[in-house]
């Protein structure tokens, strides 16, 4: 974590008049080198002073996405209506991008804390003494109604339903043919995600990173110039590699992997077989064995709806007058 950069929750107004429950990640002028500022700030070729990523993982009201407490979650929804309907939000809204998610599962790493959540129909699979308010018989649970641990560093400024529950649609990281492709910096986060972003292939030393699944059941990490056409998932701990004596950096900064992926019970799916996967990421309320903040899967194609896939909108601001406005004591704001 830099210390120049501060993170509070704020109320702000969407360009439909909805409230949104934010955490803000702020930083002031004059109070950093750009050289160190997080990607999380870097927007096509911009620092921004300000990103927000919602508390609460979205409603639906009227067709737009809204980040408000004792909601039930939007579901069944692709990833490109998804990223639609955050760009209905208004200017600088869109759909979270993987940067954003990844800032903060390494800020919570950093913090030394575990990300808690809905895992377990209702419950955390990992204790059960945590729960949330189940709203149906599946498991699922009402947004607002969480533990402190459960949000992302267990603080009520923190963001909450990173770990279960639902699934969640992220931009900016795909498979190509089991090639990992992602957009530099938080490039993603263009309003509406109406662009076409510029895929950038990962590699290691010249070579493209790969993940598949292999005919054994594993998933296999590579940078083989030839690899299996096929899927599967395994617990992170399970990972193998091929022509790698380690996991690369560009696997942790992308949020493939944790650090401490050999420890990881979380679960990681890829697919080799498909033009391009799109990604899911921090599993769902019956994730009992697999089911982890870090959790990815990589094998849905755009098209796809599932019941525990939902979507989570953030905001981006380029006028620090915006973000003061934010700061003011109990302010609400329109952005």
């Amino acid at each position: 974590m830099k210390e120049f950069v501060k993170k509070k929750a704020v109320i702000v107004m969407d360009s439909a008049g909805l409230p949104n429950y934010m955490t803000m990640f702020y930083m002031e002028p004059g109070t950093y080198e750009p050289e160190d500022v997080p990607e999380l700030f870097k927007i096509r070729n911009k620092i921004v002073p300000a990103v927000l990523v919602s508390q609460f993982t979205n409603t639906m009201i009227k067709g737009v996405p809204a980040s408000l407490p004792y909601q039930q979650p939007k579901h069944t929804i692709s990833y490109d209506e998804a990223a639609a309907a955050c760009g209905r939000k208004g200017k600088g809204w869109h759909l979270m991008t993987n940067t954003e998610f990844v800032y903060l599962l390494h800020e919570a790493e950093e913090l030394g804390h575990t990300i808690g959540g809905n895992t377990n129909y209702g419950s955390n699979s990992k204790n059960e003494q945590e729960s949330g308010v189940r709203y149906d018989s599946a498991g699922r649970t009402l947004t607002g109604c969480d533990p402190l641990t459960w949000s992302h560093d267990g603080t009520a400024d923190g963001v909450f339903g990173l770990c279960g529950n639902f699934w969640e649609w992220v931009t900016g990281l795909r498979l190509h043919k089991g090639v990992v492709e992602y957009t530099p910096n938080n490039d993603a986060a263009v309003e509406g995600y109406t662009e076409k972003p510029d895929w950038t292939v990962a590699e290691v030393n010249g070579r493209p990173l790969k993940l598949y699944g292999n005919s054994a059941g594993d998933v296999v990490m590579s940078v083989a110039e030839e690899i299996e056409e096929n899927w599967e998932g395994c617990h992170m701990a399970d990972l193998q590699l091929e022509e790698l004596d380690e996991v690369p950096e560009i696997a942790y900064k992308l949020g493939i992997v944790p650090h401490d992926w050999k420890h990881e019970t979380a679960g990681l799916w890829a697919d080799s077989e498909l033009e391009e996967s799109v990604p899911i990421r921090g599993s769902s309320f019956l994730s009992t064995s697999i089911g982890g903040a870090g959790a990815l899967r990589l094998y849905y194609a755009r098209s796809d709806v599932s019941g525990n896939v939902s979507l989570r909108s953030a905001l981006f601001l380029e006028d620090w007058e915006l973000v003061t406005e934010l700061l003011k004591a109990g302010a609400t704001a329109h952005a």
